[in-house]
């Protein structure tokens, strides 16, 4: 029985069982996990809901346990069910690995689906451009993105597999997640144009007189980056925190509140917003721009063929 067995036993289980096992119920079960329904997970392989209840059904009976539990959320897995996860999922993206390797991957033909996350300010404009890159290259490749500014599951999303990859200023320092550098960002600060107080011969004594608005952090343990840890020495006084960055300027423009902000949004933002992009009065490091992802992906070849289209398009946006 699942449900009362260790990790180290379930492993055994799943090793043993393999030969009686219908490998497709492990995929199931893995889009079950990660979706959190039965309906999201037959949009997921491309099944009827029935054939996936079905083989959720089968899934429990060789294993001897309810696997997940109906609640108002949708489908929790049980102990045994996230026991199990992370060995199946091992399983299966080796397996994937291996395939891809040994059928060669040909993005004109390819059927992949693929989920980005974008935090950057700048990320649904990034979204729309590799849309029209991959579709151009890849017709039957599929993209999602994701543009949160502050994702507070990221790393597990990227690990588990709902995630494929991020564009964040934010590296995941853990071993087994890859940091790609793209490109070098930088602070600069908002202020609406009309502004009464602000230009850019603003010094710092001038700015310890402004009110700003900033953004929460991701998570209470959050390292922010360096340029910001460097800017917020200075303690400037903060009357209000959004939880998205793209609130920054929307009320800059429409208050006398100062907000931080990246350059490369600037030129979009003075067109829009009519803003000024001051320049912050103090030497700051440059604000870096990464692709992160997990190594099981590695050597995944439509992974690594999308790794490198999306470095090459984005550094080509970051230049213009």
């Amino acid at each position: 029985m699942c449900g009362r067995q260790t990790r180290a036993q379930i492993d055994g289980w799943i090793m043993f069982n393999l030969r009686n096992l219908d490998l497709n119920l492990l995929t199931v079960f893995e889009a079950i996990y990660e979706a959190g329904t039965v309906s999201g997970a037959s949009d997921r392989l491309g099944l009827s809901q029935s054939a996936a209840s079905h083989a959720l059904g089968r899934l429990r009976e060789s294993c001897g346990d309810d696997l997940f539990v109906r609640t108002q959320r949708g489908l929790v897995p049980t102990a045994a069910a996230k026991a199990m996860y992370p060995a199946i999922k091992q399983a299966l993206e080796a397996l994937r690995a291996s395939l891809a390797e040994a059928a060669s991957f040909d993005p004109a033909r390819s059927q992949r689906r693929f989920r980005i996350s974008i935090p950057h300010p700048l990320g649904p404009f990034y979204a729309l451009k590799l849309q029209g890159v991959i579709a151009a290259a890849a017709p039957g490749i599929g993209l999602t993105f994701d543009t949160v500014s502050r994702p507070i599951d990221l790393e597990d999303n990227i690990r588990d597999g709902i995630v494929d990859l991020a564009i964040d200023w934010l590296p995941v320092k853990i071993a087994s997640f890859i940091n790609r550098k793209l490109f070098d960002d930088r602070l600069v600060l908002l202020a609406r144009g009309d502004h009464p107080t602000v230009s850019a011969r603003t010094t710092i004594e001038g700015l310890r007189k402004e009110c700003f608005i900033s953004l929460h952090h991701r998570r209470a343990d959050e390292q922010a980056p360096q340029p910001l840890r460097e800017f917020q020495k200075l303690q400037l006084r903060e009357v209000v925190r959004v939880s998205e960055l793209l609130e920054i300027p929307t009320v800059v423009a429409s208050t006398d509140l100062l907000g931080l902000f990246v350059a490369s949004m600037g030129p979009l933002l003075t067109r829009r917003l009519a803003l000024q992009i001051l320049p912050i009065p103090m030497k700051l490091p440059a604000l870096p721009i990464y692709m992160v992802w997990h190594e099981a992906r590695r050597r995944d070849l439509a992974h690594r063929w999308l790794r490198e289209l999306l470095a090459m398009e984005l550094g080509r946006l970051a230049a213009a």
